[in-house]
This record gives structure tokens, C-alpha cells and sequence, in this order.
């Protein structure tokens, strides 16, 4: 009976270790799609844009109705999500994000695939950069946290189970993860200066913009007063006075 019992935890831990390195490299595969650029060439159907649109609206629709309290609600019973959810919903993101970028076709237009040397160097400054303000709270327990690895709390929830994040950039803006990834997107810009690069920072811009005041609106039903009093002390979203 021992040895089963040692069988079965010797076989959770791997679970639980496979699941860990799924989900944290997956976390960083969308920075990594920036950093090595999205597909271009002037030759390229004008269809290929459109194509990439109806892909990316594709995931990002995915993205949201696992968001929603009612969909938690019909699937787990539970609108406020569980780590199970939690993992469940890491694991759809990373997967569509990767065939997102495997899939997308070349963008005709404008433009080079990589910048001179200099501005190569200058752009993944500016990601490296955005990718420390992106993970400014983070250790890898934290991160772990934020990716529901068993063992380990869920954080970044919307309702009460998690603490409001109020401190350090969440005392300048709302949002400072999202404005993270703005200047991340920015700066892939820089080295590579091209229309296929734009128009994936286009799409993840203007996704952030419909998505922050839709989980705006689950954070004041889910946490009331205390949601409306930092958002009457943070006035702004992601940017200082501008949004």
C-alpha cells in the first residue's frame, strides 16, 4: 500500500512540475513572439491581413468569454474561478496564443524585417525594460501564484480571494501590467519596423482597450466599495493623465 502511495505522489509531483514549466515558459511566449517579430513580405496577399484579423479576433474572443463570470458559472459552478479554472484557462491561453503565431500568414505593406544593428539593440532594450515593469511584482513563487501551479495560492483574482493589488506601480495606475506591454509593444517596433509587426501591436493595443473597462466592471461587482475607492484614488487606467 506504501508503494502505491509513492507511486501516486511521485506521479503528482511530475504533474505538478510539467504543469509549472508548461505554464511559465508559456507565460512568456507572447513576449517572445514580439521579440523575434511577426511575418512579413511585401509580396504577400492583401487577404493575409484580414486573415490574420479573423485569427487574432479568434483567440482574443476565446480569451475574454473564459473571463466571464457567467461562463465560470455554467462550466465550474464557481463565478469567482478556482485554481482549477485557473490552470485550465493558462492552458487554452498559451495553446491558442501558439497557434496564433504559428499560424499567421505575412503581411504585405511597408517596411524591413529587422532595423539596422543599433535599433535592433535599442528595441530589445526597450523589451527587456517593459518586461521588468511587466513582472515587477514577480519571483517565481509569485508567478506560480499568478499560474495556479498546485501547491501554491491563486493570485490576481478578480473577486476577494486574492488581495487588490493598491501598491508600487497599482498606486500610479490601474492597470501597470497592461501598460507594461504597451511599451513592450512599442519598443518590437523598433526592431522590426515593418507592417506585420504593426499590425499584431495594432490588434494586442486596441484588445487591452476593449478588455480593461469589461474587467473593470467584474472588479466593482466582485469587490464593491473597495474596488471603487482605489479607482476614485487611481484615477487612471494605464497611462497618467490620459487613460
Amino acid at each position: 500500500m506504501n508503494k502505491v502511495i509513492d507511486r501516486l505522489g511521485g506521479k503528482s509531483h511530475i504533474l505538478k512540475t510539467a504543469y509549472m514549466l508548461f505554464a511559465l515558459l508559456g507565460l512568456m511566449s507572447v513576449s517572445a513572439s514580439f521579440i523575434l517579430g511577426f511575418r512579413f513580405d511585401p509580396a504577400a496577399p492583401a487577404g493575409n491581413v484580414l486573415y490574420n484579423i479573423e485569427l487574432y479576433v479568434v483567440f482574443i474572443a476565446v480569451h475574454i468569454v473564459m473571463t466571464m463570470p457567467a461562463f465560470k458559472r455554467i462550466v465550474y459552478r464557481d463565478p469567482a474561478g478556482t485554481p482549477a479554472e485557473r490552470r485550465i484557462y493558462v492552458a487554452v491561453s498559451v495553446i491558442t496564443w501558439l497557434a496564433v503565431y504559428w499560424l499567421h500568414k505575412p503581411v504585405p505593406g511597408f517596411g524591413v524585417w529587422a532595423g539596422p544593428g543599433w535599433m535592433v539593440f535599442l528595441g530589445l532594450c526597450g523589451i527587456l525594460l517593459a518586461l521588468v515593469a511587466f513582472f515587477e511584482f514577480a519571483t517565481i513563487e509569485r508567478l506560480c501564484m499568478l499560474v495556479a501551479v498546485p501547491g501554491y495560492e491563486l493570485s490576481h483574482t478578480t473577486g476577494m480571494e486574492s488581495p487588490l493589488m493598491t501598491e508600487g506601480s497599482y498606486a500610479q495606475v490601474r492597470h501597470p501590467m497592461y501598460r507594461a506591454f504597451f511599451y513592450l509593444a512599442a519598443s518590437s517596433l523598433i526592431m522590426h519596423p515593418n507592417t506585420g509587426q504593426l499590425l499584431f501591436a495594432l490588434m494586442v493595443w486596441l484588445s487591452f482597450i476593449v478588455f480593461i473597462p469589461f474587467e473593470e466592471r467584474q472588479l466593482v461587482k466582485a469587490r464593491g466599495a473597495q474596488y471603487l475607492e482605489y479607482r476614485a484614488r487611481v484615477p487612471y487606467r494605464v497611462f497618467r493623465g490620459i487613460w
